[in-house]
C-alpha cells in the first residue's frame, strides 16, 4: 500500500469557497435551494491547494474525503501489479474525484495534479450524513455518480472498439463538450496533460498520439501549438466517429 504526504494544504480565507466557485453549477451545491445552502458549509469544509505532480490522494488510503475540482486541472491512474500506469481519468473544474472509494471508504486510485490546482475538500462522514437529510443532494450525487459509470462505460467500448484516429476525435470533442459546459472556449484550450500521457488514457503509444495530432493539424482538423489546440473543422472531426457507409 502507498503512503504519500498529505499535499499542503492552505485553507481559504472567507467566504465560504461555495460562495464564491463559479463551478457550482456542476457541483453539489446545484441540487440545493437557498434556504439549505447552510448544509453546505458542514460538508465542504476548506479548499487545498496542490502543486503541480503531487498527490491528492493515493491508492489505499483510507478514504475520509472526496474532492471537487476548484482550479486547474488532474489526472487519476492506477498501477497494475508489475508497476505499470493506466491514466483512467482527467479531472477539470466542477468534477468530482475519489468516488470510486465510496463503497469501501478506500481510494482505488492515485490522484495527481497536472498543475498547480485547488480542490474542495468535501468531508465523507457529513455528506453520507446531509444526503440522508437532504434527498435532492442525494439525487444530486447519484447523477454525478451515474455520469462517471457512464464515462467509464464509453471509455471501455473506445479502448475496444474504436481506431486509434476515433479515440483521439472522440477524446478531444469530449474535452471540448466539457470546457464548453463550463462556459469556457470550446475550440480553443490548452491540453494540461501530456501526449505520452494522453497515450496511456487512450491506449495509444506516444507515437502514435504524435502522429495523429500531425496528421489531425495538416487535415485541417485542428490547428496544434505545442499544448494549445483550436478545433478548426468541428463537424470532420465528428465525422471520424460516424459509422462509414
Amino acid at each position: 500500500m502507498k503512503s504519500t504526504p498529505t499535499p499542503t494544504a492552505t485553507q481559504m480565507e472567507k467566504p465560504h469557497p461555495c460562495d464564491v466557485c463559479f463551478q457550482s453549477k456542476f457541483c453539489l451545491p446545484i441540487a440545493l435551494q437557498p434556504s439549505e445552502m447552510g448544509r453546505i458549509r458542514d460538508v465542504i469544509q476548506a479548499t487545498v491547494r496542490v502543486q503541480k505532480g503531487e498527490a491528492l490522494f493515493s491508492t489505499g488510503q483510507a478514504m475520509t474525503k472526496v474532492y471537487s475540482v476548484h482550479a486547474g486541472s488532474f489526472k487519476s491512474y492506477v498501477t497494475s501489479p508489475d508497476g505499470r500506469e493506466q491514466i483512467v481519468g482527467f479531472h477539470i473544474p466542477g468534477e468530482l474525484m475519489g468516488l470510486e472509494g465510496l463503497g469501501q471508504h478506500t481510494y482505488f486510485t492515485d490522484t495527481v495534479a497536472l498543475e498547480d490546482s485547488e480542490a474542495c475538500e468535501i468531508d465523507l462522514r457529513a455528506l453520507e450524513t446531509t444526503t440522508r437529510d437532504l434527498p435532492s443532494l442525494q439525487h444530486q450525487l447519484h447523477c454525478i455518480v451515474g455520469g462517471k459509470l457512464v464515462r467509464a462505460q464509453q471509455d471501455q467500448f473506445s479502448l475496444g472498439s474504436m481506431h486509434a484516429d476515433e479515440r483521439l476525435a472522440r477524446f478531444l470533442l469530449d474535452l471540448s463538450e466539457r470546457f464548453k459546459a463550463r462556459g469556457l472556449s470550446p475550440d480553443e484550450f490548452v491540453l494540461r496533460m501530456s501526449r505520452e500521457e494522453i497515450g496511456s488514457y487512450l491506449g495509444l503509444k506516444l507515437e502514435t498520439v504524435s502522429r495523429l495530432m500531425s496528421k489531425f493539424h495538416s487535415a485541417g482538423l485542428i490547428h496544434v501549438a505545442q499544448r494549445q489546440i483550436r478545433i478548426t473543422d468541428r463537424r470532420a472531426l465528428a465525422e471520424l466517429l460516424m459509422p462509414q457507409t
